[in-house]
């Protein structure tokens, strides 16, 4: 967002663009991700209200949608979930919470697979023989695309363990506290829209987003690590070979 108010909006602009893609995927695999296991969990109301599903449309609300790509903060239509199938309610209440942010983790480190690979396959300057040219950024941009892809579901995972109210985070850390916190908490979850809308100030007018995002960032570079240290392999290198353009 930040560069389209310097002196290379069209950048930012197909950067912004370029991070579509990702911010869908990861609102859907989230939404499909908690539908599973609530279902796993013996509650088949997402599933009834169709959201056991990979299409993107049952799981993006429009407006928390632009919201993200314009600003950096934005959200999906809410999971309706049913407690009352739960076998034990604090166990299952906690799987299900978890369930939205180790998808998104699981989702990061498939993604970063492909970042890896398209910096192999596209970045690689055996291919072309100018860099520099139109097809070269054209490729790259693949790669930038595929770097939203993995970098935003992990972050985005970072943020709903926050112990923010609406958050996964808040809900598991809720499960465990003593019932005669309850009446502290409904008092708090009431101001839950000022207390979300200031955090997103704070991050936006200090620092504190990238000691938050900070743990998000590190095991982004820890999948891609993994993933060079594998493409270096003398097999992988092979097929890298056979494939390449």
């Amino acid at each position: 967002m930040r560069y389209l108010f310097s002196n290379q909006p069209v950048l930012g602009l197909i950067y912004m663009l370029l991070s579509v893609p990702g911010i869908i995927f990861a609102f859907t695999m989230k939404g499909f991700g908690q539908a599973l296991v609530s279902k796993w969990l013996g509650d088949p109301t997402p599933k009834d209200n169709g959201r056991l599903t990979i299409n993107p449309l049952a799981h993006i609300n429009w407006i928390g949608f632009i919201m993200m790509i314009l600003f950096g903060f934005g959200w999906t239509k809410p999971m309706p979930t049913n407690s009352r199938y739960y076998k034990n309610f604090k166990r299952d209440k906690v799987l299900y919470h978890l369930s939205g942010p180790l998808t998104l983790i699981l989702t990061s480190f498939v993604m970063s697979f492909f970042y890896v690979l398209s910096i192999k396959i596209f970045q690689n300057p055996y291919n072309f023989t100018v860099i520099g040219t139109t097809e070269y950024y054209t490729l790259n941009y693949v790669s930038v695309a595929f770097q939203y892809a993995a970098l935003f579901p992990m972050m985005l995972a970072a943020f709903y363990l926050l112990p923010l109210p609406g958050l996964d985070g808040y809900s598991i850390i809720t499960t465990f506290t003593p019932y005669k916190w309850n009446s502290f908490f409904f008092k708090v979850e009431k101001y839950s829209m000022f207390i979300f809308l200031g955090f997103i100030l704070l991050m936006q007018v200090g620092n504190l987003g990238d000691y938050i995002f900070y743990p998000a960032t590190s095991l982004f570079n820890f999948f891609t690590d993994i993933w060079r240290l594998l493409f270096n392999s003398e097999t992988l290198n092979f097929l890298l070979n056979v494939f390449r353009i």
